[in-house]
């Protein structure tokens, strides 16, 4: 596992770069900060399945103060990421195999959704973004960088949300491509790198494309992808990761 210290440097602006200092910045925008940190060291495994962690110590590593990070502490437990159990603490979520299939199976038709209305009303400087995120994954792709192609997709992820000016449908998927990220690092990610990014690409290039059709084409191609290794993964009957109980 590597160092505590490293949480700090998950604090970027979705292409690995440090964010400024939040000097000035308000409370809202530390605690968005905050969760983006926390979430990428729960995708990535750096906070464990089944962990205690406590908001003392989160501070202490983000270098931010307790009300941002107890609000990112409450979003990640809404999403089903971390429990809050009293006398016990803050526990990271365990990794149930299992699950996987289930997360996708709530996860298919917001995707279809979400990237045709992309497609259909992105600006031009979020088709732009896109093509930048898209040869970023790549590039991640081909120098086996695991953890700079999760950001990638959690900022394509964020581009699509905006431009499909649709968040009540964002909102619901969001989690959901989160857990998603997480099953994906913890059984593929040094395996299918490859793969998945070409399924990526060709879905954000529809998407930059303004190809409604090929949009939600490519998205059905992605889910069914992970589909696919879900059922993999359940066949394997491989167990939890974790302890929490």
């Amino acid at each position: 596992m590597p160092p505590e210290h490293t949480v700090a440097t998950a604090l970027d602006n979705g292409n690995g770069q440090p964010v400024a200092s939040d000097d000035g910045a308000n409370e809202e925008s530390r605690a968005a900060r905050a969760y983006r940190a926390l979430e990428e060291q729960i995708v990535t495994l750096r906070l464990l399945p089944g962990a205690a962690i406590t908001e003392n110590r989160l501070a202490a590593l983000l270098e931010m103060g307790r009300t941002p990070i107890r609000e990112a502490i409450q979003r990640l437990a809404w999403e089903g990421l971390v429990t809050i159990r009293p006398r016990l603490g803050i526990l990271v979520a365990d990794i149930n195999p299992g699950d996987f299939g289930r997360v996708l199976d709530a996860r298919h038709a917001l995707e279809l959704l979400l990237t045709g209305a992309a497609a259909h009303l992105a600006s031009r400087a979020e088709r732009d973004g896109l093509a930048d995120c898209a040869r970023a994954m790549r590039d991640a792709a081909a120098r086996g960088d695991v953890e700079d192609f999760m950001r990638q997709d959690k900022t394509f992820d964020e581009i699509v949300a905006v431009a499909a000016c649709n968040p009540f449908a964002a909102r619901v998927v969001a989690p959901l491509q989160t857990h998603s990220r997480r099953f994906w690092f913890r059984y593929f990610g040094e395996t299918d790198l490859n793969s998945a990014a070409w399924h990526h690409m060709e879905l954000m290039q529809a998407v930059a494309d303004g190809d409604v059709a090929a949009a939600r084409g490519k998205a059905d191609d992605l889910m069914h992808y992970l589909r696919r290794q879900a059922m993999t993964l359940a066949s394997t009957g491989m167990p939890a990761l974790g302890s929490s109980g």
